[in-house]
């Protein structure tokens, strides 16, 4: 089943029918993405599941955790969108609007380390504290909470691309016998839909009972008793993925269809570092022009945008090696051609079916270069809880050319040896587990961006530790492996420099010695020292006060141009 629903929760289309179709596969400034975390905070929210020995922690901490989470999370993927935390439920009242226990702890900002450090206090704020700082209650209006989160959204000026709210609760029945508050928020739910914000419920707690209350009203999350359960939903919530273009795919000629291209995995970088003016400390802007600019870009557009069906092979055929990219997916999109979701649901299904991959020319925006690729069908798979794992699609996998292959010449290396091995084994079994690239973030860029942490909210940084579980056995690895002098972490000493036999350092070339005049007339000014520069241009009475090595090596090349060409030496 081609199922928009299940596949919109982890890859949003962002169109909203405004790309002219002369501009497919090329980007559009939409606006930034707006979150606005609204926690009940409840007394029932403020009790412990009954798990404190697997650290978990009431239902309102954790979801002011993963308010956090998702907050440190945008300060390094996307330090542009906003987000707000709304309370309901209080004793007190703070809002623009003046609703009844609501509380706006946080307007609608970008994530800054004053935010971040504002929700670590109210993770370590006690119960009893909180209590007096704010307040428990249940009389607040569904209503009013919505009306509030959603003129917070309306008092930021600027363009908005996506806006959602997320509601945390472990009442599945906020508004028992009172009909008419029932009424009024099953109504703001629907005019919330209507102007594009999208509310999701993320209940917290196995016994949460969505029939009573909140079901067929509000977009449902699945029900979430652990915190890990929780963060996982709220990363798949607020971190959508947008098309990185729309292309048209032509089965035959005439017979075509628009799909939307979305990007499955990125290198992640580490941040670019900002030239500063010593003068200002403002940040230096940089100003790039180009030439003839369309003219090299036709010529390397050799054939159309798009994607071109040239046939099939079995599935069988591609093998692993194959990889020379990050793969890419592709899903239908309604906008430049009604009917292709039908279309392409016909086409993934019989290829599922007789296993095979359509083999296509790939060109996803113009001036990119072409590229062959397989088409991977993939079959849309549910969990337990009926939330989608992966979408129903196709799998962009681009193929090698012939010159991508080629043959490694792998050199004798030393071997251990059966005691060194038979010490790795007790260890690596204390640490071995499932493997999937998904949960392993690359430790060099994590580290960076922790030491950025840690200097921007003030805090020490500290370094993981895996002794706990295999300390002595990696110990015994590591004496067997290792020398005794050996210490990880000791900083390696710069190698000294090379003497000779007689245990003197390298003597340096006399400038008096070198042809100067012949070296430069062999276009080889350049590679003289400053030294041999300077005391070529002092013996002609040329000044060198000041100079760079870039000038000293234009007045010897002026120089010898004007002088005549002789093999005097300086």
């Amino acid at each position: 089943m081609m199922s928009g629903e299940h596949f919109g929760s982890s890859f949003d289309v962002d169109g909203d029918g405004d790309e002219a179709e002369g501009e497919i596969g090329s980007w559009a400034y939409r606006g930034r993405s707006a979150s606005v975390f609204l926690i009940d905070t409840a007394k029932e929210m403020f009790v412990n599941p009954g798990k404190e020995e697997d650290g978990e922690e009431p239902p309102f901490y954790q979801a002011v955790r993963a308010a956090h989470s998702t907050m440190m999370r945008k300060v390094f993927s996307n330090d542009q969108d906003l987000s707000a935390l709304v309370l309901f439920n209080t004793r007190e009242t703070k809002n623009h609007i003046d609703f009844s226990h609501v509380y706006t702890l946080q307007d609608l900002e970008c994530p800054d380390a004053e935010r971040v450090l504002a929700l670590e206090e109210l993770l370590a704020m006690p119960e009893n504290l909180f209590d007096t700082t704010y307040g428990h209650s249940t009389d607040a209006s569904l209503q009013d909470a919505l009306r509030v989160c959603q003129s917070v959204l309306d008092k930021w000026t600027g363009r908005l691309s996506e806006q959602n709210i997320l509601l945390f609760t472990c009442r599945d029945d906020p508004h028992s016998g009172d009909s008419q508050k029932q009424r009024q928020a099953r109504k703001k739910a629907q005019d919330l839909k209507e102007a594009q914000i999208e509310l999701e419920i993320l209940h917290m707690g196995e016994t949460f009972n969505v029939n009573k209350f909140y079901k067929s009203k509000i977009t449902l999350a699945d029900p979430t008793s652990r915190f890990k359960e929780l963060l996982e939903r709220v990363r798949r919530l607020d971190h959508k993925q947008r098309t990185t273009g729309r292309v048209m795919f032509t089965l035959a000629p005439g017979v075509e269809m628009s799909v939307g291209v979305y990007t499955a995995v990125r290198k992640m970088n580490k941040p670019y570092k900002s030239k500063m003016w010593k003068e200002t400390n403002e940040e230096v802007k940089y100003v790039k022009k180009s030439y003839l600019r369309d003219e090299v870009s036709k010529l390397k557009q050799v054939y159309d945008v798009g994607i071109h069906l040239l046939g099939f092979k079995p599935i069988s055929r591609l093998k692993p090696y194959y990889h020379v990219r990050s793969a890419q997916f592709i899903y239908p999109d309604e906008t430049l051609v009604q009917g292709s979701t039908k279309m392409f649901a016909a086409l993934l299904e019989r290829c599922l079916a007789r296993k095979v991959t359509p083999i296509v020319r790939f060109i996803p925006h113009k001036g990119a270069t072409v590229s062959w690729a397989a088409l991977v069908p993939q079959a849309e798979k549910l969990d337990d809880k009926n939330c989608q794992v992966t979408p129903p699609g196709f799998v962009v996998s681009h193929l090698p050319f012939a010159d991508d292959f080629r043959n490694i010449k792998l050199k004798n290396a030393t071997r251990a040896t059966p005691e060194q091995v038979d010490a790795a084994k007790p260890a690596f079994k204390k640490i071995f587990f499932k493997y999937s690239p998904q949960d392993f973030d690359n430790p060099d860029i994590q580290t960076h961006l922790r030491n950025i942490e840690a200097l921007a909210l003030n805090r020490s940084q500290l370094d993981p530790n895996i002794t706990k579980r295999a300390g002595k056995l990696l110990e015994t690895f590591r004496d067997l492996v290792y020398p005794p002098s050996y210490d990880p972490k000791c900083i390696t000493k710069k190698r000294p420099a090379a003497t000779s036999s007689s245990g003197s350092k390298r003597a340096k070339p006399d400038p008096a010695r070198i042809d100067v005049a012949a070296v430069t007339k062999a276009g080889k000014a350049h590679t003289l020292t400053v030294d041999v520069l300077k005391a070529w241009l002092q013996i002609r009475g040329i000044s060198i006060n000041g100079k760079r090595k870039a000038d000293l090596v234009l007045d010897v090349i002026e120089q010898v141009d004007r002088e005549p060409l002789t093999t005097d030496k300086a």
